[in-house]
C-alpha cells in the first residue's frame, strides 16, 4: 500500500488497544525488520488518549515501544486528529526518545477525545528497557548502534567476569567455553588474555562469537537475552567498549559461583553445581567416587575473596549464585566487608533455592538491613510435590515462609520467580505462575521463564507433538489472562518463548529420557508420574 511518496508496510490503530500497551508493543514488533527501505513507513493513528499530564499516555508509550524494538522514529508515519499534537509530541520527543529524529506526525480533520488516565500506566519496559533515557542521550550515534542495532556486540566482556565452581572463568554466564583457569591465573591476568581480546574484536567488527549461540538462539525466537538485556542494563559503561580490547582492570559485574555447596539436588542441575549431587551422581555412574564432593574455585582457600575485596570500590553489582548461596559463608564476609565500607549504592543479586534464610543462626534479613538495591530470583519451578521432585531436597513449606517472610520484612526487595522450563514442568508452568499471583506472592510480571538448553533430552524443543499440541493450547489460555495484567509484558515474553521454542521440529527420544529419569526414581524413591500425572502418555 502507498500513501503519497511511502510505501506503508502495516497500519496500527491504538485505538483498538484502548490501554493494552502489551499487545500494542508486539503489534508494532510484527512488523519491524532489520532494514527498512527509505520509504517504508509504519502507518499510526490514533483518536483519543488518556492524560495525567500535559501529553497523552499513548503517545509517550508508542514512543517507549519504538525505542524498545529499535525502530527509527523516521519511519513512523502518526496520523491523529489531536489538535495539539505537535505541542504534545515535541515534550515526549525530548523526554521519552532515544532517537533525536521526530516521527512524521500528521494531524487530520475529526473529533479527539481526551479521557482521564484514572489508574492506567504507560508503557515503560520489557526485559530489555533497563536505562535511563538520560544516559542514551548521553552516548554518541555509534555507541548507540552497537547496544541497540549490533547483532553480535555484548557489553559484558569489557565489564564482567563470571567464575564458577571449577575455576572456570568466562564472561557471563550463558557464554559457551572458557576464557580462562582462575585456579592458575589471577583475574587480572585473565581480563586482557588472548581469549578474551580475541572475544572484543569480534564483537566490534559485529562477528558472530563461537561461545556466545545461546544469545543468538534466543534472539532468533524473538525473545530476549542476556546480551540485550545487559547492552540496556549497563549503557552507561559503553564507552569502555570503544576506548580498547584491552580495557583497564576495573570490573563492574561479579557473576559468583565460587562453589558447588548446595542442599538440593536439581534435575537439571548436577555435580558441578551441587554438592548434593555427588552422592546419585555416584550411585548411577554419572562421576567416579573419587570425586571431591565439595569443589571451590581460586588457587587457595581465600584466593578468590581476596581479588574480589580488591574491586569492591569498582563494582556495580554482585550477582551471588552456585550451588546455593544463602548457605555459602564467603557470600556473607563479601557482603559485611561492603557494608563496612558503606557500599550500600552497589546492586545485590540472589539466586536462592528458598529453602533457607538462615546461616548459623544468622538471619540473612540482618545483614540486608542497609542494602536497599536487592534482587531476589527464586528458582522455583513447580509449586508443592511437584517442585519437591524437580528440586530434590526442597521443602515447600519452608519456600513458603521464606516468601511470606520476605513480603513481611523486606517488601521493597525486588523479587522474581526463575522458573526452568523442561518437558517435565511445561503444562504445570501457567498453573504455577497463576496460584503464586492469586495468593499475593508474586505479581503478574515476576516471573521469568528460563528455557532449558541442558541436558538436551529435558529441552521442549524435543518434547512429542501431542505434548507440544497441549503446550500451544495452555500457553495460549494463560495468555489470554496474563495480558491485561502484565503490563510490562515481562512474564508475556517468556511464555511468548516457550511457543517459540514448540514449533521447532526435533524427536523425542523416550529411550534417552527414560534411562536418566527412572535411576534417579529409584535412588530418591520417587515416581515421576506420580508428581506429574499430566505426562503420564510421554511414550515410554
Amino acid at each position: 500500500m502507498r500513501s503519497s511518496n511511502h510505501n506503508v508496510i502495516g497500519t496500527i490503530n491504538c485505538d483498538e488497544y484502548k490501554d493494552n500497551f502489551v499487545d500494542l508493543y508486539l503489534a508494532i514488533k510484527k512488523l519491524y525488520r532489520p532494514v527498512f527501505q527509505p520509504d517504508q513507513r509504519i502507518l499510526v493513528t490514533s483518536t483519543f488518549d488518556y492524560y495525567k499530564q500535559s501529553h497523552g499516555l499513548i503517545l509517550q508509550s508508542l514512543q517507549t515501544i519504538v525505542n524498545n524494538i529499535d525502530i527509527s522514529n523516521c519511519f513512523i508515519s502518526f496520523v491523529t486528529t489531536n489538535k495539539n499534537i505537535e505541542q504534545e509530541y515535541a515534550y515526549v520527543l525530548e523526554t521519552y526518545s532515544i532517537d533525536s529524529t521526530p516521527f512524521d506526525i500528521q494531524c487530520i480533520d475529526g473529533d479527539f477525545n481526551k479521557r482521564p488516565a484514572g489508574s492506567i500506566k504507560p508503557y515503560t519496559k520489557t526485559n530489555s528497557i533497563n536505562y535511563r533515557i538520560e544516559d542514551v542521550k548521553s552516548i554518541t550515534k555509534e555507541q548507540k548502534d552497537m547496544v541497540f542495532k549490533s547483532k553480535n556486540f555484548c557489553i559484558l566482556p569489557w565489564i564482567s567476569l563470571m567464575i564458577d565452581p571449577k575455576s572456570n572463568v568466562a564472561p557471563c554466564c550463558a557464554y559457551r567455553g572458557v576464557t580462562g583457569d582462575c585456579s592458575k591465573d589471577s583475574l587480572e591476568d585473565i581480563w586482557n588474555n588472548k581469549e578474551n581480546q580475541d572475544i572484543r574484536t569480534r564483537m566490534i567488527r559485529d562477528e558472530t562469537v563461537d561461545g556466545c549461540h545461546r544469545c543468538i538462539s534466543q534472539e532468533t525466537l524473538g525473545t530476549e537475552s542476556l546480551r540485550t538485556t545487559m547492552n540496556t542494563t549497563f549503557i552507561k559503561h559503553i564507552h569502555i567498549a570503544q576506548k580498547s580490547v584491552t580495557p583497564d582492570y576495573d570490573i563492574k559485574f561479579i557473576d559468583s559461583r565460587f562453589n558447588n555447596l548446595c542442599n538440593l539436588s536439581c534435575r537439571s542441575c548436577g555435580h558441578g553445581l551441587s554438592s548434593s549431587w555427588h552422592a546419585p551422581a555416584v550411585s548411577i555412574g554419572l562421576i567416579d567416587k573419587s570425586t571431591p564432593v565439595f569443589l571451590k574455585a581460586g588457587r587457595s582457600n581465600t584466593d578468590l575473596y581476596d581479588q574480589i575485596f580488591q574491586q569492591l570500590g569498582n563494582l556495580d553489582r554482585i550477582y551471588f549464585a552456585g550451588g546455593e548461596p544463602l548457605i555459602m559463608q564467603d557470600n556473607y564476609k563479601i557482603v559485611a566487608e561492603l557494608d563496612r565500607r558503606g557500599r550500600h549504592d552497589i546492586e545485590l543479586i540472589y539466586n536462592t533455592n528458598m529453602n533457607t534464610n538462615q546461616l548459623k543462626g544468622h538471619s540473612i534479613f540482618d545483614l540486608w538491613k542497609n542494602f536497599k538495591n536487592i534482587s531476589i530470583g527464586a528458582s522455583l519451578d513447580a509449586e508443592g510435590i511437584r517442585g519437591e521432585y524437580l528440586r530434590t531436597g526442597t521443602i515447600w513449606e519452608k519456600v513458603v515462609n521464606f516468601r511470606s517472610e520476605l513480603i513481611e520484612q523486606r517488601p521493597d526487595i525486588d523479587f522474581f520467580v526463575s522458573c526452568t522450563t523442561s518437558i517435565i514442568n511445561v503444562l504445570h508452568v501457567p498453573d504455577f505462575h497463576r496460584s503464586w499471583v492469586e495468593k499475593g506472592f508474586i505479581e503478574p510480571h515476576e516471573f521469568n521463564i528460563q528455557t532449558l538448553h541442558s541436558p538436551d533430552w529435558l529441552n521442549v524443543e524435543t518434547a512429542p507433538q501431542y505434548l507440544k499440541d497441549r503446550i500451544k493450547e495452555k500457553y495460549e489460555e494463560h495468555l489470554e489472562w496474563l495480558r491485561p495484567l502484565d503490563k510490562e509484558g515481562r512474564a508475556i515474553l517468556g511464555f511468548q518463548g516457550i511457543l517459540a521454542q514448540i514449533t521447532r521440529d526435533r524427536e523425542f527420544n523416550s529411550h534417552l529420557f527414560w534411562n536418566n529419569i527412572l535411576p534417579l526414581d529409584k535412588y530418591y524413591k520417587a515416581n515421576l508420574l506420580q508428581s506429574f500425572p499430566e505426562l503420564v502418555d510421554l511414550p515410554q
